[in-house]
């Protein structure tokens, strides 16, 4: 009974620092996925699903910094320049005004 006293707080101890080491290194790796995220879309022709995955990735790593709202900034923005350069561009509308017609007389055609 005495070792169980003891031993229960040892590996209660080494459990929280290995989910800790685990924190650690998801931490990690979100981070680098922001700096790949914000790269990406830094290239002329980027990758957006891939850069979005990537922002996703540390969302779901409980990263909240300005580098990550920086990526999401980025990418709204070149998806909007995106569906800019994708929309046909509209013909502009001419605004002539009609002139009336000559009514046409019925009673010239049946004399």
């Amino acid at each position: 009974m005495a070792i169980e006293l003891l031993a229960k707080p040892v590996v209660d101890a080494l459990l929280k620092a290995l989910d800790r080491a685990k924190d650690a290194r998801l931490r990690a790796s979100a981070r680098k996925a922001i700096g790949e995220a914000i790269s990406e879309l830094i290239r002329i022709s980027p990758d957006l699903n891939k850069a979005q995955a990537k922002i996703a990735i540390a969302r779901a790593a409980g990263i909240l910094d300005q580098d990550l709202f920086t990526a999401e900034r980025m990418l709204r923005k070149v998806k909007k320049a995106a569906r800019k350069s994708k929309s046909p561009k509209r013909k502009p509308v001419s605004r002539r005004i009609k002139k009336p017609s000559k009514p046409k007389s019925r009673s010239g055609a049946r004399k």
